[in-house]
């Protein structure tokens, strides 16, 4: 008599949520249109999202959900990963999600979050900030939540360029130029004060993503933005200058003092 061979169990094929979309993302990095940033912008949320162990994903804003099925996606399989979304309007409908938590209210009253969502206070480590689309709501949400963020947390802007919106412009509106230009110089401002605590950096294309990165520890605070004026005239600028007596800065080939590091110092 034969032997029974017992075949041995088969690998179950693990198709994470939302796959179907991020499949189509990747599939528009080959285009040449402007798709290819939204798409770039999109993946660089997910893939720093995937790369996080077990995070608490805050997302401000949530419409028709496109981000949150990115979110959904990213930290699927992860046991105690969470995603909150906040938003004034009820967008419960947007998704069908039973590992996604809704909360509609006002993203800038911190104190009724806390309330509703209290372990915020033990850190987050994704902040997307895609709500009320003025400088003034964005400052709120980025100095109320600062604090809460570990160390190594994104904070992602969404709509920071207001190229798309210019004259002519394939979204050409000047209530929504004028505000996301708002939004970067605020962006700028607060990285300005806060080079110690934040790094920043920008995705052109599309409507843009500001990405910060927190460089302290849960519980740190920011520093006051520090705007500066801009000079756009070079002549009346220089008269200005000479009569306070301020240094310009000019290159100098003979020193290295016009480095932060000195590449004559470097070992070959």
């Amino acid at each position: 008599r034969s032997a029974v061979q017992i075949r041995p169990p088969q690998p179950i094929f693990f198709m994470k949520k939302y796959q179907s979309y991020i499949n189509d993302l990747k599939n528009h990095l080959n285009k040449t249109d402007e798709s290819r940033f939204l798409a770039q912008q999109l993946l660089r949320i997910h893939r720093e999202t995937e790369l996080k162990h077990n995070p608490l994903v805050l997302e401000l804003g949530v419409d028709k959900g496109q981000s949150t099925r990115i979110f959904l996606n990213a930290i699927d399989g992860k046991d105690s990963a969470k995603l909150i979304s906040i938003d004034i309007k009820d967008c419960r409908n947007s998704i069908d999600d039973k590992d996604w938590e809704f909360v509609q209210q006002d993203s800038t009253d911190i104190e009724k979050l806390l309330i509703n969502k209290p372990e915020i206070k033990n850190g987050i480590d994704i902040l997307y900030v895609d709500s009320l689309h003025t400088a003034e709501h964005v400052k709120k949400e980025i100095y109320n939540l600062f604090e809460y963020l570990n160390n190594d947390a994104y904070i992602f802007f969404d709509d920071i360029d207001s190229s798309p919106y210019m004259s002519k412009q394939r979204k050409d509106s000047v209530n929504i130029e004028i505000a996301n230009r708002k939004i970067f110089r605020l962006l700028e401002a607060i990285f300005r004060g806060n080079m110690d605590k934040i790094d920043f950096e920008i995705m052109r294309g599309s409507t843009g993503l500001g990405i910060y990165k927190k460089c302290k520890k849960l519980g740190e605070k920011l520093n006051p933005p520090i705007f500066i004026n801009e000079r756009n005239n070079i002549i009346l600028s220089k008269i200005f200058q000479k009569i306070m007596k301020q240094k310009t800065y000019k290159h100098n080939i003979e020193t290295s003092d016009s480095f932060l590091i000195d590449p004559k110092k470097s070992k070959k």
